[in-house]
């Protein structure tokens, strides 16, 4: 290889290497920007958070906004830590219509409040059970969704059908 081939080799390894760690950076910055737990809160369904702020609520593993349906209700699909309680898998079975469910995201180790997603008179369709989680999908005929931090220029609540918070 000649003299300006090896410069050049070099000069893209560098370049190359640069460019792998802005990634990392920017992938590093993007992960301490995202929320470390979230929880959700049904109303009427007991959840197994041992969480000292959040006692009675689900521990959340994911969650993404889905489309919305045909009849424009929002939804979300939550994966929830542990087994379904047996009263949210009675509430699932009969299709019943629920009155409230907050979802909030929290960053650690602060406990800060990064997001609060209150879903309102919803449904909550399919369970799929993995081995220690479970998803379902909650489709809300209201959904109010308030970011309290960098993500409100574009995080989930803008995926979100939201209305504006009163």
């Amino acid at each position: 290889m000649s003299e300006g081939g090896a410069i050049a080799a070099r000069a893209a390894r560098r370049a190359g290497l640069a460019a792998a760690l802005l990634l990392s950076s920017i992938g590093g910055a993007a992960e301490a920007a995202r929320p470390a737990h979230s929880y959700l809160r049904i109303d009427g369904v007991l959840g197994a958070s041992n969480d000292p702020n959040h006692l009675g609520w689900f521990d959340v593993a994911s969650w993404t906004p889905g489309q919305p349906t045909a009849d424009g209700r929002a939804t979300a699909r939550i994966t929830l830590v542990g087994a379904p309680p047996q009263d949210l898998a009675a509430a699932i079975a009969a299709h019943r219509t629920l009155h409230e469910a907050l979802l909030q995201d929290v960053r650690a180790p602060d406990g800060r409040l990064v997001r609060n997603v209150s879903f309102w008179k919803f449904v909550i369709t399919g369970l799929a059970p993995a081995k220690t989680s479970y998803a379902v999908t909650l489709q809300a005929a209201h959904v109010v969704c308030d970011d309290y931090g960098p993500a409100a220029d574009g995080g989930p609540c803008a995926a979100l059908k939201v209305e504006p918070h009163p």
